[in-house]
């Protein structure tokens, strides 16, 4: 049962200074909210509108974030490299544009309603995480076998959800409560999880390297709340879609 911590969702469109307010609660004590706005046709202007103001502020604050730290960088040293990984534009498309946006969001923010199907999914989502994390840094004779275990369980949480997704709906008070906590929790591991995108830290800054990936997951956490699953998809697809365009030089 949802405890007094759910905030009921004010669905209305709201002013970009609105808005902007409304994240910047958000991320000073996230909040529990039982539905995020709809996708229906009167309040889809306002969801989209919504939508693009959350998705520039995240754009902007990330270009920030690295202008700032590699000015730091440039004096003290102690980003690491990015890794170097063949691949086709093909593939970096479909990675980018379609397997990271949907894997990352269902995983790190999917379970964000409570319901105790879609928490008992994160748990089977998280453990085939950490294979496919852990397959990464193994010899190269397990990484096939510890890549389709990563597989074999991220299938069998998908499989567990759709037969319990209509019957385990309820809320948990205990998640309601702490809910600040997950979201922020959610936000550092998304983070982390981009080290692997980087050399081996030499230092305890080096850190900083996944700042923006950090605080892009927790205003993920934001639009996937207040706007839904759908939007917190298109929002991380879309940010992907700048990175790699710059990547590519197409501007």
């Amino acid at each position: 049962m949802v405890d007094s911590d759910a905030r009921p969702l004010v669905t209305q469109a709201m002013g970009l200074q609105e808005r902007l307010g409304d994240i910047a609660r958000f991320a000073a004590r996230p909040t529990y909210a039982a539905r995020p706005m709809g996708w229906g046709q009167a309040a889809a202007p306002g969801l989209l509108v919504a939508l693009g103001i959350v998705f520039a502020f995240d754009l902007a604050l990330g270009e920030l974030i690295v202008m700032a730290t590699n000015a730091w960088d440039a004096e003290a040293g102690f980003m690491p490299a990015p890794l170097e990984f063949e691949a086709t534009l093909a593939e970096d498309l479909f990675d980018f544009l379609i397997l990271a946006p949907l894997l990352e969001e269902l995983v790190f923010r999917g379970w964000l309603t409570g319901r105790i199907a879609a928490l008992r999914f994160a748990l089977y989502g998280f453990a085939a995480m950490a294979l496919f994390s852990a397959a990464l840094y193994l010899p190269v004779e397990y990484v096939t076998a510890v890549s389709l275990t990563g597989v074999a369980v991220a299938f069998a949480g998908l499989l567990h959800w759709s037969v319990t997704r209509d019957t385990g709906t309820e809320v948990p008070a205990w998640f309601t409560h702490h809910f600040h906590w997950f979201v922020w929790g959610s936000s550092l591991a998304f983070g982390l999880i981009h080290l692997g995108n980087y050399e081996p830290l030499t230092h305890p800054l080096g850190l900083l390297v996944v700042l923006p990936q950090t605080i892009g997951g927790l205003l993920l956490a934001y639009t996937r709340t207040r706007l839904g699953l759908g939007a917190a998809i298109a929002h991380h697809a879309a940010y992907n879609a700048v990175f790699l365009a710059a990547d590519y030089g197409w501007w």
